[in-house]
């Protein structure tokens, strides 16, 4: 199983780390193309993972995400213990 590592920006590597580790999600990065989400309810289709930050100014993109994520189960913030 893969992990994700220094291949995200630390905003979204912090999200994809917590659905993997604590959520069920599965991660799989393949050689020249964008890493995948895949949410632990199958019926959900798989997310594309950002491979850079986009635009800092207005972080529309990073929001439109974690919407996307919610949308398919996920849960962020991440609730806690």
């Amino acid at each position: 199983m893969d992990r994700p590592g220094k291949e995200l920006p630390k905003d979204y590597r912090d999200v994809a780390i917590e659905l993997v580790d604590n959520q069920g999600w599965r991660y799989s990065r393949q050689h020249g193309k964008h890493p995948v989400l895949y949410p632990a309810d199958a019926t959900k289709t798989p997310l594309i993972v950002p491979t850079t930050p986009g635009d800092r100014r207005g972080g529309h993109g990073f929001r439109n995400w974690v919407a996307q994520i919610r949308q398919r189960g996920g849960v962020w913030p991440a609730r806690r213990k």
